[in-house]
């Protein structure tokens, strides 16, 4: 085993100490050590320092600084949407490890041993990145003659797993919405920013049909179904199958049978028949196709690439 030096054993301690760990935490532990970096032979140690202004804000926790530190270790890919200023816990929780560094001796090094401690520091961080970045993706086995509406359910239940199953529906709709209709463009955007924002009357608009996807309908989902039947829309509102027939009774009674309700699986999975014309012979390779419509969408505008599935082997023939 390769022995650390005091300062890449303090990030590790640091790390592990943190319990949760965050994009954010990756985020702020590059950027922090690039102000000391910033800093040369006038190191300060003062959590002040590193403070944006008086906020509790770290300074310089920017994307574009977060990818500029990154890309300097051959890293290209996004992070964060936004650097670590946005989040104020991010100071506190960077709080410990600059302590440790300060008791650290940096200060008594060369300018070059300074570097190369800041560059050990930083590597172990971009690997940090990095296995975040190629998480596991999902997996499912697939067996032939097994009904495409079932592959969709099993892919679900597996993202529920992990707590991603409303991501995975989302993008799921939208990747079988983009293969069907090539001719539009289907609206893809990161899951996190919801379908409240700017012009956008729901996860998806079709001419005058305005789709939702969830996997947990509330009382906000049926608001939004409201407010697009009275602006003139059509709607369509999609759920798992185990919550089919209550979220019917629900939507039936709010809006006199103006909103359909309709299975995510069978929404989905009706996209691959009709594009193998209903041939069992060809529900491998639409599957594919959807598979791959999906991780292109996911990789497009997501920066968790676990959202991405595994083309299983039985679908690579």
């Amino acid at each position: 085993m390769t022995n650390r030096t005091p300062c890449e054993s303090i990030i590790e301690r640091w790390w592990r100490a943190l319990g949760t760990q965050t994009r954010g935490h990756i985020a702020g532990g590059l950027v922090l050590v690039e102000n000391l970096r910033d800093m040369g032979d006038e190191l300060d140690f003062d959590l002040d320092a590193h403070k944006a202004g008086r906020s509790d804000q770290l300074r310089n926790a920017t994307r574009a600084k977060v990818q500029s530190i990154l890309a300097r270790f051959g890293e290209e890919r996004v992070l964060l949407k936004e650097g670590g200023r946005t989040s104020r816990g991010l100071v506190r929780s960077l709080t410990p490890f600059l302590r440790d560094l300060s008791g650290a001796g940096l200060e008594l090094l060369t300018a070059d041993e300074r570097e190369a401690e800041f560059d050990r520091m930083q590597t172990i961080l971009v690997g940090k990145a990095r296995k975040v970045f190629d998480g596991e993706r999902l997996s499912f086995e697939f067996r032939h003659r097994t009904a495409s509406r079932e592959v969709i359910r099993v892919i679900l239940d597996a993202a529920h797993e992990r707590g991603k199953a409303g991501d995975v529906a989302e993008y799921l709709v939208g990747a079988k919405l983009a293969l069907r209709f090539p001719e539009y463009d289907i609206r893809n955007s990161a899951v996190s920013a919801a379908d409240d924002q700017g012009a956008n009357q729901g996860d998806f608009q079709v001419n005058d049909c305005v789709i939702h996807v969830t996997v947990s309908p509330n009382n906000g989902h049926y608001d939004k179904c409201l407010r697009n039947i009275s602006d003139g829309f059509r709607v369509f509102l999609l759920v798992r199958d185990d919550m089919l027939e209550s979220t019917r009774r629900i939507i039936r009674q709010l809006t006199d049978a103006q909103a359909s309700v309709e299975s995510i699986e069978s929404f989905v999975s009706q996209n691959i028949e009709e594009l193998a014309h209903f041939a069992g012979m060809r529900i491998p390779q639409n599957l594919k196709a959807l598979i791959e419509k999906y991780n292109e969408r996911v990789a497009a505008v997501d920066t968790d690439l676990s959202l991405q599935i595994n083309i299983p082997a039985g679908l690579e023939s």
